[in-house]
């Protein structure tokens, strides 16, 4: 038999017929992953992993909020002026185009929409949450021991 079947009888006999989860180690981060558990590697081609584990994860976005309060320092600002006055005794007194700077302050709603990449990924040593499927390893998040006492 192979290391990893022993591997695998072991756990079976100890979980008798209990769902396999168990903590693992990231040995090496993707894209080659690898994991280490009980002093033994398992190899990529037996890891499934939670995509937004993986760097380039990417997911869109969709935001409608309120504005409490803003404040913003407009350095420039220009704006192109279509409004006329009423011709009066055979003229008329174009408005000029509005150029300035100054504050505006107010509140309101807004909406925004786009795309979020996550960069970030597993690293050597991470702790792991894994599910044994059959011969595969699915690591299903990153996990933290949390220091005694923590809240």
């Amino acid at each position: 038999m192979s290391v990893e079947r022993d591997l695998m009888e072991i756990i079976k006999k100890n979980n008798k017929g209990h769902p396999i989860t168990l903590i693992a180690k990231v040995e090496t981060p993707p894209p080659n992953l690898t994991i280490k558990y009980a002093e033994q590697t398992i190899p990529s081609e037996q890891i499934y992993c939670s995509n937004y584990l993986l760097p380039h994860y990417h997911r869109e976005y969709k935001i409608d909020g309120v504005i409490d309060n803003i404040d913003l320092n407009i350095s420039d600002y220009s704006f192109n002026n279509v409004t006329n006055t009423e011709v009066a005794a055979n003229h008329n007194h174009p408005i000029k185009n509005l150029k300035g700077s100054g504050k505006l302050k107010g509140n309101g709603s807004y909406q925004s929409h786009k795309d979020l990449w996550f960069e970030d990924t597993l690293k050597a040593g991470d702790e792991v949450l894994v599910n044994i499927v059959g011969v595969n390893w699915v690591i299903v998040s990153k996990i933290t021991k949390m220091p005694s006492g923590a809240q």
